[in-house]
């Protein structure tokens, strides 16, 4: 879903922004850097946006191809080191003359070559985080992670790209039809290529259209012996009689876009020696194209023999290694073309990709929103209209919590449309007032973000505030050791580009601001952490906010009413409070003054909310009863928290 989100050339945080730094060697070609355009391409969009891809070599015609035809786009492009990257991601890059930063790794290859690369390149690093595009290579690694302490970020498959049926007509395969056999792939005698005029020699029905050449790019070595291996083959099928129905074809450099190649084609071989996922296998997985390759596959690990595919053992003779792929290919043939569609939906982009594997990637760049083991839920709040330069600073300060048992909801008062593409841009749950925004639906959205909360505590975050990376982890030190309810801190401020303490307020203590006036409120609300059990007990957000005071003070009194325990951590600010135009503070201002001050203690008690100016009501403040607004009701829909089409407001 696309929108036009409010930019408005926000200055710089003042704290050290996410911004990982994406490192591969070139951008030639080859199943590494192709997996990193579309690993960049499956990030969130936020995260896109403040991601450097650094390119180690002036080598992209993949990069080329990927802006020019399919609109690619990320933060930044670079062929020189960035200056002040946040976390450094390797595929085959090299960091050994750039700052220290906390470092990931993408694995791609489990062969003997792959291996001496990484020993070479990475064999002195120790604590990173590592992923694999398959188990196959998790496990090939797995002793050089124990004995370098690195860490097991899961494993990451390249996403494919197309959803379709590309497959050729199955009813022609009588005795004088056609099979078309697909294959794809660098001119090396590793990749079975020396194998395909032996197969066509096996059967004059086979049609073997291959994707190859020598001018793949890269270093002249290899394209020296690419042209050597194209010679030899072509000479080959001279010899074997099998010319006319070997259909070769150059490779292009289209990162994206495979079915192209695919159309008309009956199956796919793959028969390398090892490949460390074979991504051609599934892109033709993903146009209904059953597959048969070899079981040192990567790819294998979403393979159902009979199924989807069938499997080969690699042979170092070429004619022993076509014949087994001969008699796999007359079985693949006959496979339903769904079954294979089915097989790969959790890898393509259009369907479950970010779903189920999001997380990984999060893992890689430092900035993973979900945790396991969380104790903390983060709502993050923000209305429609608001910069979201601004809203990008918030969840990026949350990403970068050296806490890590924690995760984010974001809470967005706005029209759907307005507020599931914002959940698209973070990649995260969504809580939405369904409404145009108004001030006073704030204090709604924190109560359902509270009423579906699972986790010890919440924590509530507005659009316009950062916090500091340490802030959860002393919030959460310093809650068990003063066994609090509610834990606090003071302020820094942030305004045209200066930091500066928030000296005004919060500046009494916290003890003597229980008057049940909330002029005496001495607790910032995006500086607390609420235990939720007795949030939930002192009666929750109210339904609506009012006042300057409008949703914090009066739950905070509820809560002292029940006994509740806080801790206001006078010690530090670990909280920036952004001052701007669109504060939430300089609305309330403009619209209630100080008029609204004063809240009637009982309604505070009670957990009733006071209703906005111009609300029906079946009581006045006069008679000492409390206005209650009618309740936005909540209804569910896809997983996602819904108010009624129409509820009141003021």
């Amino acid at each position: 879903m696309s929108m036009d989100f409010q930019k408005t050339g926000a200055p710089e945080t003042p704290l050290r922004p996410t911004r990982p730094c994406v490192i591969s060697h070139n951008l030639a070609l080859g199943g590494a850097q192709i997996a990193v355009l579309r690993l960049i391409n499956c990030m969130p969009d936020w995260l896109r946006d403040r991601t450097t891809l650094y390119v180690q070599s002036h080598d992209m015609p993949m990069l080329d191809v990927a802006i020019d035809k399919h609109g690619f786009h990320v933060g930044e492009v670079a062929t020189t080191p960035p200056t002040d990257p946040s976390h450094y991601v390797l595929s085959y890059g090299d960091i050994r003359e750039l700052p220290e930063r906390p470092t990931s790794i993408i694995l791609h290859s489990w062969d003997d070559e792959g291996w001496r690369y990484v020993q070479r390149a990475y064999g002195d690093m120790t604590g990173l985080t590592v992923a694999g595009v398959s188990g196959k290579v998790l496990t090939r690694y797995s002793d050089w992670i124990e004995k370098n302490h690195h860490h097991v970020a899961g494993v990451l498959p390249p996403p494919v790209t197309e959803m379709c049926v590309a497959r050729g007509d199955r009813d022609s395969h009588d005795k004088q039809g056609r099979i078309v056999v697909g294959w794809m792939g660098r001119p090396l005698e590793s990749k079975g290529l020396f194998a395909l005029p032996y197969l066509l020699k096996c059967d004059k029905r086979l049609v073997v259209r291959a994707w190859t050449g020598a001018e793949t790019a890269g270093l002249e070595y290899t394209k020296r012996v690419q042209a050597d291996a194209m010679d030899k083959v072509l000479k080959l099928a001279r010899d074997l009689g099998v010319e006319d129905r070997f259909d070769v074809r150059d490779l292009d450099f289209d990162p994206f876009a495979y079915k192209h190649r695919l159309e008309g084609c009956h199956v796919l071989l793959g028969n390398s020696r090892k490949e460390g996922f074979l991504l051609t296998a599934a892109e033709a997985l993903s146009c209904g194209i059953p597959v048969v390759v070899t079981r040192t596959c990567g790819i294998t690990d979403y393979i159902s023999e009979g199924h989807n595919g069938h499997l080969i053992d690699w042979d170092e003779n070429p004619q022993a290694l076509a014949e087994s792929s001969y008699q796999a290919i007359l079985k693949a043939v006959k496979l339903d073309p769904m079954v294979c569609l089915q097989s790969v939906q959790h890898l393509t982009v259009q369907a479950r990709y970010k779903q189920t594997h999001g997380h990984v990637l999060s893992r890689l760049t430092g900035t993973d929103l979900q945790h396991d083991d969380a104790r903390v839920t983060v709502g993050v709040r923000i209305h429609k209209g608001t910069n979201i330069d601004c809203l990008d600073d918030a969840i990026s300060s949350v990403a970068n919590q050296t806490y890590r048992k924690f995760k984010v909801k974001l809470l967005v008062d706005g029209p759907w449309s307005y507020g599931e593409a914002l959940a698209a841009r973070y990649n995260l749950p969504l809580i939405c007032t369904g409404l145009e925004p108004d001030i006073t639906q704030c204090s709604w959205l924190h109560r359902q973000a509270v009423e579906q909360c699972d986790t010890e505590f919440y924590k509530p975050l507005d659009y316009d505030d950062q916090l500091s990376p340490d802030y959860l982890e002393r919030a959460i030190a310093m809650t068990d050791k003063h066994d609090a309810d509610v834990y606090g801190c003071l302020l820094m401020t942030y305004e045209n580009g200066q930091v500066a303490p928030r000296k005004h307020w919060p500046n009494k203590p916290i003890q003597k601001m229980f008057t049940g006036n909330s002029d005496d409120n001495q607790l910032a609300h995006s500086s607390v952490l609420l235990r939720t059990e007795a949030v939930v007990e002192a009666g929750n957000y109210q339904e609506r906010a009012v006042g300057l005071g409008a949703d914090d003070y009066h739950l905070w009194y509820r809560l002292w009413k029940t006994g509740a325990r806080f801790f206001r951590d006078d010690e530090v600010r670990n909280v920036y409070y952004r001052i701007h135009a669109q504060n939430s503070l300089n609305i309330r201002r403009q619209r209630y003054g100080g008029k609204f001050g004063n809240i009637l203690k009982g309604a505070a008690a009670a957990s009733i909310a006071i209703a906005p100016l111009g609300l029906a009501s079946t009581a006045s403040a006069d008679d000492g009863q409390t206005l209650k607004p009618k309740k936005m009701e909540v209804r569910k829909q896809d997983g996602q928290v819904k108010p009624p089409i129409d509820p009141p407001h003021s």
